[in-house]
């Protein structure tokens, strides 16, 4: 079998589709993001796997004594749809930098949008990572996702609500020249988002933010300085929140222009899709492919939990 060291680079749509011709071959490619040269049970990760004889790729293990194949136990477990359409859609909401719409997917693959939304949510579960532990100089910020009252319909608009209130908070960490950590939070209050703040940022690191009150007790454990954006200040030297703000600016002309509205119930998802790409943004599109591959080997979504949480 193939190890990671025998896998080709693609550096576009067409070469993916010139190369992956077959379902055979896509099946070898996951076998070897997935196993790289080693079958394991999925069932009982023993080793102890041989291949079987016949038209599809199967194995038996002889820990368990079942029976499967590369896709048991994958983001691709139980699907009809082909493995070179998965494929193709993996690398297309990896390499467009705003993603793209169901709509737009269901008219690509020639598969029905219900098919489409629920490949494209599977896909992002993909990208949900453990964060890495930041160790040097870090921004912190939170923005508000989710349309002004004005905009919605009578019977669902909040009375009174103004400036931030009946949108989703997202707080956002970002290590300077490195990676982003964002994350959906049910409030803005300094005992929601500072212990995240505490398991993502290593102590005694730099920390910048602005004057939001919620940020005092970061001084605790923390050399932490801050802009007051109030008073139009947003640069004072090297403290600034800019690299930060641009992620936000990335994440919300995304929203707004390819999927327009997102609820609540899969906000995270559509986050995580965006800091996956930032955070592979110096990877080759075929790279990135690869590591959105690899992500969903150990990870399965079907659609009764994708709906009810």
């Amino acid at each position: 079998m193939k190890t990671v060291k025998d896998l080709r680079d693609f550096d576009s749509l067409f070469q993916l589709l010139d190369y992956f011709t077959t379902e055979e071959i896509c099946e070898q490619h996951l076998a070897v993001i997935r196993w790289n040269g080693t079958p394991t049970c999925p069932y009982c990760e023993s080793e102890r796997v041989n291949s079987l004889k016949g038209s599809t790729n199967r194995y038996k293990c002889y820990g368990c004594r079942k029976q499967f194949g590369v896709k048991v136990g994958t983001i691709f477990h139980d699907s009809k749809i082909s493995l070179r359409k998965w494929f193709v859609a993996i690398y297309l909401v990896t390499a467009h930098k705003k993603g793209i719409s169901s709509c737009q997917l269901a008219r690509d693959l020639k598969i029905s949008q219900k098919s489409a939304w629920f490949v494209l949510q599977r896909i992002r579960e993909t990208y949900n990572v453990k964060a890495e532990k930041f160790t040097t100089t870090v921004e912190i910020d939170e923005t508000y996702i989710g349309g002004k009252e004005i905009n919605k319909h009578a019977n669902k608009r909040r009375q009174g609500s103004q400036g931030g209130s009946g949108k989703t908070p997202v707080l956002g960490i970002l290590e300077r020249d490195g990676k982003v950590y964002a994350i959906p939070v049910k409030n803005r209050k300094a005992k929601t988002i500072v212990p995240i703040m505490v398991d993502t940022v290593e102590a005694g690191a730099t920390v910048y933010t602005d004057e939001f009150r919620g940020y005092i007790s970061l001084q605790k454990n923390y050399t932490h300085d801050f802009v007051c954006h109030n008073a139009n200040q947003y640069v004072s030297g090297s403290v600034h929140t800019n690299g930060i703000e641009n992620f936000w600016s990335l994440l919300k002309r995304g929203l707004d222009g390819i999927y327009h509205q997102v609820s609540d119930q899969h906000l995270h998802r559509y986050v995580n899709e965006f800091t996956f790409r930032f955070n592979n943004r110096n990877l080759s599109e075929g790279s990135k492919f690869d590591v959105a591959l690899a992500n969903g080997t150990n990870k399965r979504l079907d659609y009764k939990t994708l709906i009810n949480g």
